[in-house]
């Protein structure tokens, strides 16, 4: 069955109606999946931007659960991956993290609801991408907060170069931006658990590869974030396991300590967890539940 051949669907299921559908964002089609709550008018709106090879099914738990919590939820496959990218576009290819940020704000046009505060969440590369946005278009103070799960503002143990190959990566990269790197090797060592974390890879939607111009604009926007930190004006969450060998938590803590000491914000350290997909590992606690408590607070 060709999975991007419908334009729309609905599903209503324990009090959480789902909406699949295609919409277009300047001639580009993007699949995008939103959870509404039935039981209560929502008391938030969240937009959801999903990591470097996967698409937004593989956040159906998280968005069904702040649904039933009251919180709108919509995430979108991004351009090159899920079902987006396989429509149409260079698979892999996310066309720079700035085009990313333009997208996001066409997602947020779709999710705000007058009067109703909203908010981004984002793992791993989708971390990167809802801080970019908040640091880059968040000046009128729409988005309310942010939570970054994991962001790849540093890279980690696994995947760190050095300055001379990075040096040649960008320079081969200005030529051939669509060149692909093959990241297959790095996927069964994320950590957490096998099982959930084996039927994530094989989904039909996620991919093991993506182009040098979509590592290239990760690599260089982390940086030049932790940089521009003293400036971010967005309440922020931060969420990241200590023992992360894909994305950096000292990166992360660079960021944090960054932040002006006036602003909401919040660094939450998962001590002696080596996992990069933290929802799919079992920490004794729901990191969803914090989430949810997260926004609601700031959403009241």
């Amino acid at each position: 069955m060709d999975n991007t051949s419908f334009e729309s669907r609905t599903a209503t299921v324990d009090g959480v109606e789902e909406v699949t559908e295609w919409v277009d964002n300047g001639g580009r089609p993007f699949y995008i999946h939103t959870f509404k709550p039935t039981t209560q008018p929502p008391v938030a709106t969240v937009t959801l931007v999903h990591g470097l090879g996967e698409h937004i099914g593989r956040y159906g738990e998280l968005g069904q659960n702040f649904a039933h919590a009251g919180i709108q939820t919509i995430g979108f496959d991004q351009r090159g991956f899920g079902k987006t990218g396989r429509r149409s576009g260079c698979l892999g290819h996310n066309e720079g993290i700035d085009t990313v940020a333009d997208d996001i704000a066409f997602i947020n046009s779709r999710a705000t609801i007058d009067g109703v505060p909203h908010f981004l969440f984002g793992h791993s590369m989708g971390g990167l991408n809802v801080l970019n946005y908040a640091a880059r278009k968040n000046q009128n103070t729409h988005v309310s907060g942010v939570i970054a799960s994991a962001p790849a503002l540093q890279p980690g143990k696994l995947v760190q170069r050095s300055r001379v190959t990075e040096f040649l990566f960008h320079l081969i990269t200005h030529v051939a931006p669509k060149t692909r790197i093959d990241y297959s090797s790095y996927i069964d060592k994320q950590g957490g658990n096998d099982s959930k974390l084996k039927n994530t890879n094989e989904s039909d939607d996620g991919i093991e590869f993506c182009t040098m111009g979509t590592i290239s604009t990760i690599v260089k926007r982390g940086p030049e974030l932790i940089q521009s930190a003293p400036s971010f004006n967005t309440p922020v969450l931060l969420v990241h396991a200590d023992g992360d060998q894909i994305t950096n938590p000292n990166g992360t803590r660079s960021f944090y300590l960054r932040l002006p000491d006036t602003l909401d914000k919040e660094f939450k350290v998962l001590k002696g967890v080596k996992c990069h997909e933290l929802d799919i590992e079992d920490l004794g606690f729901s990191l969803w539940d914090i989430y949810i408590k997260w926004i609601l607070d700031r959403a009241k």
